[in-house]
């Protein structure tokens, strides 16, 4: 006979459903307890998210601050040039902002001489070999002409021209020819030329001697060997095409397109931040995942409340900074006098006109706002860096593993576990649970049977008793 096992068995006796029972009694203790850790573990999950949007928004507005954390962002400058046909201007990242007048008295020029006609098809000193003396500040160098024709001789003098510094050129006069040689820019690299054939002469005058450039910039002489003039003023070079009427006005400015949009990217960041802070704080918010999830939570408040501060601060760069004197901005000392503001529903807005206005007349104090005139300042630097610096630098540390908010999402995740662990343990008490009921329901159902049986037998009996008393 089969077996049969004790919940199949159980409501044999009574007729009750006593299986059905003990999973009802076990569900309705274990329903309210599950509910409560659930509702735990979503709250606190949503808290994960919020931290995680919450950082996510940080990051993104640390990104737009870091377009304006060193001076190079505003190093794409726009040149004016009052005299372009005498004087080039080009810059590198290191060029600041500025107002040059520049006067050009004299180009540099090297010392070109020139040999006398040479006719068509002539062989230098018989076709043997001979040397060419070039003679710069005084130190002879010779050059070996071994194929000695004109064109042989530009060859070899063009071979050596990384170590002379003078160069060869065959002319063709129309039926003749003529060999020049020219050295470098400058006084110092003069040179004069000798032959040891008799057959090449040269003009006994130089057709142009070697002189430095002679300029001035906003009053003070400078003399360049080059007509590149590329160390008078860092991060700008000239390039010297003829000499000045007067003065050119040379004017550098920061190229304001960029600039302005990568301020406007800080504005839309700082706009977002601030959306997702208010999402974040509100209750009734429909946003999945992290709507209100950080509703009232104080580190929220802190670090809104320092993110704005960000905007809303002033900063001052001091010449003298034991003293705190001598501003290097005195007129562009805080983010309004650009143009940034809030609206009365704090919303951050650019006024453009405002900008305009403070790049047209206090370029560099616009720089020395947001950057303190620093280049790559690391965010554990204590030295001054700026509106743009600063905030960068702050984000940073909000953002770091060491920060609250990365300590407060850890212990987020914590209570998270602990609270699946409190599931598990649910689980195995209702578990236990169901099995002591089974056990006390399988005893009672088994005393009801016993109990039915004794009826049913004193029942036959009684109906015994009464059928042989009725047939008497």
């Amino acid at each position: 006979m089969a077996s049969t096992n004790l919940i199949s068995a159980l409501g044999a006796g009574s007729g009750v459903d006593v299986k059905a029972l003990a999973e009802s009694l076990v569900e309705a203790e274990r329903a309210p307890r599950k509910d409560r850790i659930d509702t735990k573990i979503k709250q606190t999950e949503a808290k994960i998210s919020g931290y995680g949007a919450l950082k996510f928004a940080l990051s993104e507005l640390q990104t737009a601050f870091k377009a304006l954390n060193d001076a190079r962002d505003f190093s794409t400058l726009t040149a004016t040039n009052s005299q372009t046909s005498a004087i080039g201007i080009s810059t590198d990242s290191s060029a600041t902002a500025g107002v040059y007048n520049i006067e050009v008295t004299q180009l540099a020029q090297a010392t070109r001489w020139a040999s006398n006609s040479i006719a068509s098809g002539t062989t230098f000193n018989s076709g043997s070999t001979f040397n060419l003396t070039f003679t710069v500040g005084g130190i002879s160098t010779d050059i070996e002409i071994s194929t000695a024709t004109p064109e042989g001789v530009v060859t070899a003098v063009n071979a050596q021209t990384s170590t002379t510094g003078i160069s060869a050129q065959l002319i063709n006069t129309g039926g003749a020819y003529t060999l020049v040689f020219t050295g470098e820019e400058g006084a110092d690299n003069d040179f004069t030329v000798s032959s040891a054939s008799a057959d090449l002469t040269f003009q006994t005058t130089a057709l142009q001697s070697a002189q430095d450039a002679m300029l001035s910039i906003n009053g003070i002489d400078i003399t360049s060997s080059s007509n590149t003039v590329d160390e008078a003023l860092e991060g700008i070079t000239l390039s010297l095409y003829t000499t000045t009427s007067g003065s050119a006005r040379v004017s550098l400015t920061p190229e304001i397109s960029t600039v302005k949009a990568n301020i406007q990217a800080l504005v839309t960041a700082y706009n977002n931040f601030s959306e997702s802070v208010k999402i974040l704080n509100d209750r009734s918010s429909d946003v999945e995942e992290f709507g209100g999830a950080l509703a009232g939570d104080s580190l929220l408040q802190s670090i809104k409340s320092q993110v704005r501060s960000m905007i809303t601060g002033d900063f001052t760069l001091y010449t003298d900074t034991v003293n705190l004197t001598d501003p290097e901005n005195a007129n562009i000392n805080a983010a309004w006098q650009v143009g940034l503001s809030f609206d009365r529903n704090g919303k951050l807005q650019l006024d453009e006109t405002k900008l305009n206005s403070a790049f047209s007349q206090y370029p560099t104090e616009v720089v020395t706002l947001f950057t303190a005139n620093t280049n790559d300042l690391s965010v554990y630097s204590t030295d001054s860096a700026g509106l743009a610096g600063t905030a960068v630098r702050e984000i940073d540390e909000m953002l770091r593993s060491t920060s609250l908010l990365t300590e407060q999402t850890t212990n987020a995740t914590k209570k998270v576990d602990v609270y699946k662990v409190d599931l598990e343990k649910l689980e195995e008490r209702m578990t236990a649970l169901l099995e002591r009921y089974m056990k006390q329901f399988a005893l009672m159902d088994s005393i009801v049977g016993n109990s039915n049986s004794m009826r049913e037998s004193m029942k036959s009996s009684f109906e015994g008793m009464m059928a042989s008393y009725t047939n008497k």
